[in-house]
């Protein structure tokens, strides 16, 4: 049986690398990804994995999930509470600006298929 929790761990600490031939692994093709409260929704797993690169390279380099305060799990579910920080290097409207660090606390719900693949990933805060 997949630890899902761990599954959640592994795909975080991917990100936080910037791995993402890792992270492309861990994402299913359809996944169903939006970060409510900031207006962003995608249904590809390329177009997430094009923010998150951008985002790395060039709007946030230092963005990152800090450890989580709590994680919780419910079958092929993770709850994942934590920060989201990073300092734009450009003006982000709506968002950002430059210099100034961003810190969001986010709840992560995030669901998994029974290989530990991610296939949904709500952010709100």
């Amino acid at each position: 049986m997949t630890d899902f929790v761990a599954a959640s761990n592994k795909l975080i600490a991917a990100y936080n690398a910037k791995d993402f031939v890792t992270l492309r692994s861990l994402l299913a093709p359809d996944i169903d990804m939006a970060h409510f409260n900031r207006n962003y929704a995608v249904k590809r797993r390329e177009d997430l994995l094009e923010t998150m690169e951008a985002f790395a390279a060039s709007y946030m380099p230092d963005r990152l999930f800090q450890p989580p305060e709590r994680v919780m799990a419910s079958g092929n579910f993770v709850i994942r509470e934590s920060y989201w920080c990073g300092t734009p290097t450009v003006d982000i409207p709506g968002f950002g600006t430059t210099g100034i660090e961003v810190r969001l606390r986010l709840c992560s719900v995030m669901r998994f298929n029974d290989n530990g693949i991610l296939v949904e990933w709500k952010d709100y805060g």
